[in-house]
């Protein structure tokens, strides 16, 4: 990924309280009740509400562009903290996504000659697998999504007949440990993308669950809560803001897991960069035995 900074407004960490409400919560100096992320929470989030009040727009629409629902999606004016490689910044929503996408597609692009196909679990209503579609090295391989909610794989799909680029998709719950309605064939490139963490507790599982497809990698762009440092204050205010949300604790105790019991490679970069500052995502590059992550 480029060194450039994603913005050229550098805030510090004292400025955080002037541009969010959450250092405040994070501090309990206001009152915030932990969204407890069961089923029904993120049903209601993403299937009712997010997804769900996209979708309603995005039918009104004729051919739809992925740039016109991103910015349905997102207010793509406003300027918001953000953070990268230990820095604060002001950005917007455009910026931050395509910084996510540089650091995506710098990621994934090693691993594309040859493989089966590019899969994205949990994949929302397909910006990123979408985005990362439409740039070079990209545009030929075969797509699949799998995501958890109905209103999420109807997006995916008017995307993908408007944009004229199949995929298969189908469902994905990273609770139960299962994909319907698709079929992943092995030697794909598998990715996550800000949706593990809604998993509070994953199962010890979930490593044997993804190498039973035999992919050429899976790639984890995720918040990790055992990565934000407890000797640092933004390192503290991180693992509140993931309990008080009631994201996943324990990504990283369970890929390590697969490490020592099954053997996995494992490559790992530590809070890269977040389009919230107290949510910033970590790199993880996994492969089953038999398969090496290039150097």
């Amino acid at each position: 990924m480029s060194q450039r900074p994603v913005s050229s407004v550098q805030i510090s960490l004292n400025d955080l309280p002037k541009f969010s409400d959450w250092p405040q919560k994070l501090l309990s100096l206001e009152s915030f009740e932990i969204k407890h992320k069961t089923e029904r929470e993120v049903l209601r989030e993403y299937q009712d509400e997010k997804w769900g009040h996209l979708l309603k727009q995005v039918r009104t629409l004729t051919n739809p562009t992925l740039r016109q629902i991103d910015t349905m999606a997102a207010d793509f004016n406003a300027r918001f903290p953000c953070y990268e490689a230990d820095a604060f910044y002001l950005a917007n929503e455009q910026q931050m996504l395509d910084r996510h996408l540089e650091l995506y597609a710098d990621v994934l692009t090693p691993y594309l000659d040859g493989a089966s196909c590019l899969v994205e679990l949990g994949a929302g209503y397909g910006s990123k697998l979408f985005g990362l579609a439409q740039r070079e090295g990209f545009s030929r391989i075969p797509l699949i999504a799998g995501e958890y909610t109905q209103s999420g794989r109807d997006l995916i799909s008017i995307l993908a007949e408007s944009l004229r680029r199949p995929v298969a998709v189908g469902h994905c719950d990273f609770r139960t440990l299962t994909i319907e309605g698709i079929t992943i064939p092995e030697d794909a490139v598998i990715f996550t993308s800000y949706a593990v963490h809604y998993v509070p507790q994953l199962s010890m599982d979930f490593v044997r669950f993804l190498s039973a497809l035999r992919p050429r990698v899976v790639v984890h762009f995720e918040p990790c809560y055992e990565h934000y440092p407890m000797d640092q204050l933004h390192g503290l205010m991180c693992r509140r803001y993931v309990e008080l949300n009631d994201y996943t604790r324990n990504l990283v105790t369970v890929i390590d897991g697969g490490r020592t019991r099954d053997g996995v490679s494992l490559r790992v970069r530590k809070n890269v960069v977040g389009t919230n500052p107290f949510l910033p995502i970590s790199v993880l590059e996994w492969s089953p035995v038999g398969s090496q992550i290039p150097a």
